[in-house]
């Protein structure tokens, strides 16, 4: 991958994950008409106050990522350290992210049952890769994307990194399919594909061979292989035929589809935290779309897991686009910005690269801190005298 001509495109892939996981994760949970009655269209960052007052730790500080971004940021500084993804290496980075100080939490912020499950394993001391889940979730693919920069030109280490990253925490092949077919996106937007109706049968493709492989030489520690072995490829393929349909129809369709291929319990939303249904999501409102804001609004919009649609496709949207088409008002507002782009800086110029990057623990704790320190400001009574904290949006 020339570095003159794609860094501008590794940076949109990890700022444009970090950004979308931000834009979601006050809407993480909330229907579509739920978002609208919150707050209109989304277009901007957004507190959750006004969605969760009665659930005051769903509140989300606005511009701050969740574990999805956490995740992938630890994936890029092992794979800075170690040259690939080792397992044992992040693992200790998820146990040191997940260690609590001064009186506060550990720094992990929004992590599902699934995940609170593998630290609790690992803090015993199982070795890594026997952790994984068995449930068919998108943490392994929402995190991915370093991993699609920093083998582009590795087709057997991309994956050996991915299963490596994934099987920690997830053992089900939909999940083990949908890290590769993010990856497989990012890849191919990374090296100036097309955004064309080819690539999702591109990436079926590339699932294919993965789902056929894994079956081949993971089935000793894989579920699900029998009754979904081919399931994430059918998935994308089945895209295209909808691009050609209304938005309303193409949903329908969408949740039909991921239905199909098992999902418990049953999809409701497109963007609904399970590979058949996300991903291919993902992708279709990538080809009908236009620019990085007009795909990460109209994901975000969709309420469900809407965190990680949103950095799958801000991932997705980023390689294609570029960090120049993420709207500055969103990079502007983002926390730790620096450090997410100096971790893809270094990604793309490979072991010579010479960049002070912000030590991840460290900015997680404070940023956690300071999440927290916000949320109990907001639960605080305000005083007589005092005006509203919050001024209503009226996008």
């Amino acid at each position: 991958m020339p570095l003159s001509t794609n860094l501008d495109r590794v940076r949109g892939t990890l700022l444009g994950l970090a950004v979308g996981d931000a834009l979601g994760a006050p809407l993480e949970g909330l229907s579509p008409q739920q978002i609208r009655a919150h707050y209109g269209t989304v277009v901007d960052y957004v507190d959750g106050v006004r969605a969760w007052k009665r659930k005051p730790y769903r509140w989300r500080l606005p511009g701050l990522y969740t574990d999805d971004t956490q995740q992938a940021l630890a994936l890029c500084d092992v794979i800075l350290r170690c040259g690939t993804v080792d397992p044992d290496c992040l693992a200790a980075l998820y146990l040191a992210l997940a260690t609590p100080r001064n009186g506060h939490a550990g720094a992990h912020r929004g992590v599902g049952r699934s995940f609170r499950q593998v630290l609790e394993e690992l803090e015993r001391g199982r070795p890594p890769l026997e952790c994984g889940q068995d449930s068919a979730g998108i943490g392994a693919a929402m995190r991915i994307a370093p991993v699609a920069i920093a083998f582009f030109n590795d087709t057997d280490g991309l994956f050996e990194a991915v299963m490596a990253a994934s099987l920690m925490t997830h053992r089900d092949i939909r999940s083990l399919a949908g890290a590769m077919a993010v990856v497989s996106a990012v890849r191919r937007l990374l090296g100036g594909e097309e955004k064309s109706p080819s690539l999702l049968f591109r990436v079926a493709g590339d699932v294919a061979l993965a789902e056929r492989r894994i079956a081949e030489c993971l089935a000793h520690a894989v579920d699900s292989i029998p009754e979904y072995g081919r399931s994430l490829s059918r998935a994308i393929a089945n895209v295209e035929p909808l691009l050609e349909l209304s938005r309303a129809d193409a949903h329908h369709a969408l949740i039909d589809e991921a239905n199909a291929h098992g999902a418990r319990p049953s999809c409701k939303r497109p963007t609904m935290g399970f590979p058949p249904a996300c991903i291919p999501t993902c992708l279709y409102v990538l080809l009908t779309t236009d620019t990085f804001e007009e795909a990460l609004t109209e994901v975000v919009n969709l309420g469900g897991d809407a965190d990680s649609a949103g950095a799958i496709l801000g991932a997705m949207a980023g390689a294609h686009f570029g960090v120049d088409a993420i709207p500055e008002r969103w990079l502007e507002g983002l926390h730790n910005r620096v450090g997410i782009e100096r971790r893809a800086e270094a990604l793309a110029v490979g072991p010579d690269a010479v960049l002070e990057i912000p030590d991840l623990v460290e900015t997680e704790r404070a940023l956690s801190a300071l999440e927290h320190s916000s949320r109990e400001s907001f639960k605080a009574p305000p005083s007589p005298n005092a005006g509203s904290q919050f001024t209503p949006r009226t996008d």
